[in-house]
């Protein structure tokens, strides 16, 4: 005899929130499955205000054409690509601390924004992407008396 009385059992209510769990893990997962060990991920900053989404991304020595942003839904994918700076033909590298290869960074932003009228741009090693957001879309209800 089972000791819960709703509409749905208890288990199927715990089974119910483990798949909505699972779901959000592989979609997370299929986001990052192209980041590889040699990859970076470039520090990044996110705020918001009433009207728009800024996200910031600090890629410092990086040329313009070695950056790639794009949008997948409700995703803003970053890729960007620093090669190894090479030394001089007579010298070695002493200490070797800045990053290089290859830049990845997937952002799933928290409120839905229009993705044509996004602006990104790149000064002083800061990479800044404006999202504006979409205002709540009202839909009209109208009665029929018949």
């Amino acid at each position: 005899m089972s000791r819960f009385s709703g509409k749905k059992p208890f288990h199927q209510e715990i089974f119910s929130r483990h798949v909505g769990e699972m779901r959000s893990l592989l979609h997370a997962l299929e986001l990052h499955e192209a980041h590889d060990e040699g990859e970076n991920r470039p520090p990044m900053d996110m705020y918001e205000n009433s009207s728009e989404i800024v996200l910031e991304f600090d890629l410092p020595g990086f040329q313009l054409e070695d950056i790639c942003l794009a949008v997948r839904g409700m995703t803003v994918v970053l890729d960007a690509l620093r090669p190894r700076e090479q030394a001089e033909a007579q010298a070695s590298f002493v200490c070797l601390e800045r990053s290089h290869g290859r830049f990845h960074h997937t952002v799933q932003l928290p409120a839905s924004f229009n993705p044509n009228a996004i602006i990104a741009e790149y000064r002083r090693g800061v990479l800044r992407v404006v999202c504006p957001k979409v205002s709540d879309r009202n839909v009209p209800i109208k009665e029929i008396i018949d």
